[in-house]
């Protein structure tokens, strides 16, 4: 996912066509917060920030230092003194493209700032494909951006800037990119060990935010007029300072006064299933999303083991089945790698069960490719046709289970909080078990409706209005 900068509540680029640009033509102007600002003698940056949740919010605390450093965001590279790409690689695929794109924005001749995951995990590549690269950032240093990008403003490069000390991300200021979604953070890192994994090069072992001041970031935003709180971290599930694990800072955060949903971001399931009652009891606040992700990554014990995933398919299916009797319409979200390294017809063919046993709301297949510093890495690797024709099959399979339950949605009626608006400008909420709901009209806009879900496809409902 590309995010540049967003128009609502940000700089807003003067076009050529407006009276103020006519008015004052040897100018380049900004617009923000109704107040009218000229670039000359402004630092200004341009962005773009792919992947994850956790590196979306990376990507606001820099937002948010630059801002108070007197950098301006700008839409274009053009207009940019300094260029910032904060990248995700946590999968070959993945990092090719953000390397193609390095390519494409090193033509324009400006500073370019490389952070999120890329810089730990594949260094030689950044080297290799941008070899005069100004400066480079990991997720532990990203509050010394401004410093960074004031020195490459001034002309330096091959700045590096690394940091194995994390810090508590959620005392740190912020710019939603969407100004009706909060992105807190709980978290870095892991205390995993999987084999095919590079993200824990980028992020680390698990490093847990003091409570206090998660809910006060929390209530921050709220006061603020976010509608929704997305709750993240590598593995939610993970957490646990001071007598609150997971299930008991969802009851504080719920405990809140406002009008505000929470979803939960991903939990191992080996963890989650530990919590699994404090989690239920936290889920049955209304502003708790029905939704549960639990990676699986595969249906056969012997491929998880060699994954090193610490936990069998009987433990995630008990997992979801408690959920799904406690919530029968929870979104279950789900990730398999196929194609593992060594893995056999039939592991795979126990992978196609485990679909038909769980019918997912939403499936993420990766095809398994080596990452750099990995374990399964140095594993024979399986022929790229046969990852293919499985990946194939899977997807097809999630295709039909996807449609099927989102279609059981059909005639329900939903209060939603109308958050995001596409390129199309349609409309956006989510219903009380997460699933995307489209609204007719381009007023409502951080507005709460009632909608009767009229039709739904693989990627989200449609809906008619009952009542603002």
């Amino acid at each position: 996912m590309c995010l540049r900068h967003n128009p609502a509540g940000g700089w807003r680029s003067i076009t050529a066509e407006s009276p103020i640009h006519q008015q004052h033509s040897k100018f380049n102007r900004y617009l923000k917060d109704g107040k009218e600002y000229c670039m000359d003698g402004f630092k200004t940056v341009y962005f773009e920030t792919y992947g994850c949740a956790s590196n979306k919010s990376d990507m606001e605390i820099m937002l948010a230092i630059l801002e108070k450093s007197g950098y301006l965001e700008v839409d274009t590279p053009e207009e940019a003194n300094v260029i910032i790409v904060n990248t995700c690689a946590v999968k070959k695929v993945t990092e090719d493209r953000m390397l193609e794109r390095l390519r494409k924005l090193r033509r324009y001749g400006k500073p370019i700032i490389i952070s999120g995951c890329l810089p730990r995990i594949d260094l030689e590549s950044i080297k290799k494909t941008v070899p005069d690269f100004s400066g480079i950032i990991d997720p532990t240093s990203i509050s010394e951006i401004a410093e960074l990008a004031d020195a490459v403003a001034r002309g330096s490069v091959g700045e590096v800037r690394f940091s194995n000390k994390p810090q508590d991300k959620a005392s740190l200021p912020r710019r939603r990119l969407n100004r009706l979604v909060e992105i807190t953070p709980i978290s870095e890192g892991c205390l995993g060990e999987c084999t095919y994994c590079c993200t824990r090069f980028a992020r680390g072992r698990l490093y847990a935010y003091q409570p206090d001041k998660i809910i006060k970031r929390v209530e921050e935003a709220i006061a603020e007029g976010a509608l929704e709180v997305q709750i993240t971290a590598q593995d939610t599930a993970c957490y646990n300072v001071d007598g609150y694990n997971l299930g008991r800072l969802l009851e504080k955060i719920a405990s809140i006064e406002g009008d505000f949903k929470v979803r939960v971001g991903m939990m191992n399931p080996d963890h989650a299933s530990k919590i699994v009652y404090d989690l239920i009891r936290a889920y049955r606040s209304p502003k708790i999303y029905k939704f549960l992700h639990a990676p699986v990554q595969s249906g056969s014990d012997r491929i998880l083991g060699v994954m090193n995933r610490r936990y069998t398919v009987r433990d995630f299916v008990s997992l979801v089945e408690t959920f799904r009797s406690e919530f029968p319409t929870i979104s279950i979200a789900t990730d398999l790698i196929v194609g593992f390294p060594g893995e056999s017809w039939e592991d795979f063919e126990s992978t196609v069960r485990l679909l038909e046993t769980i019918h997912p709301d939403v499936l993420n297949i990766s095809k398994y490719a080596p990452r750099p510093g990995t374990e399964a890495a140095k594993m024979k690797q399986l022929e790229s046709n046969v990852v293919a024709s499985r990946s194939r099959r899977l997807s097809k399979l999630a295709a039909k289970f996807i449609l099927e339950r989102n279609m059981k949605m059909i005639g329900f009626v939903e209060e939603i909080n109308v958050i995001e608006k596409n390129r199309r400008n349609s409309l956006f909420g989510r219903t009380h078990n997460y699933k995307k709901v489209m609204v007719d009209g381009e007023r409502f806009l951080g507005e709460r409706l009632k909608v009767k879900i009229t039709s739904a496809n693989l990627r989200y409902l449609c809906s008619e209005i009952v009542s603002p």
